[in-house]
């Protein structure tokens, strides 16, 4: 093997790694698991703010004691949730008591899981696991 073609094996082993060392931050970066157990008086919601990209995915379960709305929206649908209307959701499903769902990110930027108790009874008891970031099938 000649030196130049040792300079350019060299070159391409090294190019290799750093791209690979980048696609790594990346993947770490964007990544985070949260897990927690709440309870949501009748009235109340419970928000939590999701970061992704439109690379992503967001695998999240939610059990709870009541019929829940689950709600992902993000910025504009906050605003109307929280300003007495109803949020527009880019995820729902009305009236769960399980949810087990893996999900894409439509976009980038940040969005918001808001769970929202059906029941006007009591309080409900929510338990939440949610992971995000790239999923290898």
């Amino acid at each position: 093997m000649t030196a130049t073609r040792m300079k350019r094996a060299g070159a391409v082993g090294f190019t290799v790694l750093v791209v690979m060392a980048v696609l790594l931050v990346v993947v770490l970066g964007s990544s985070y698991r949260f897990q927690e157990s709440v309870v949501v008086r009748p009235g109340e919601r419970y928000v939590y703010e999701l970061d992704g990209y439109s690379w992503t995915t967001l695998q999240f379960t939610i059990r709870s004691t009541g019929p829940v709305t689950v709600c992902i929206t993000d910025g504009t649908g906050l605003n109307a949730l929280y300003s007495g209307g109803e949020a527009i959701c880019l995820f729902k499903v009305d009236g769960a008591t399980n949810v087990d769902r893996v999900w894409r990110f439509p976009k980038n930027g940040p969005l918001y899981l808001v769970v929202i108790p059906k029941s006007k009874e009591g309080p409900v008891s929510l338990h939440l696991n949610v992971k995000g970031g790239v999923r290898f099938w």
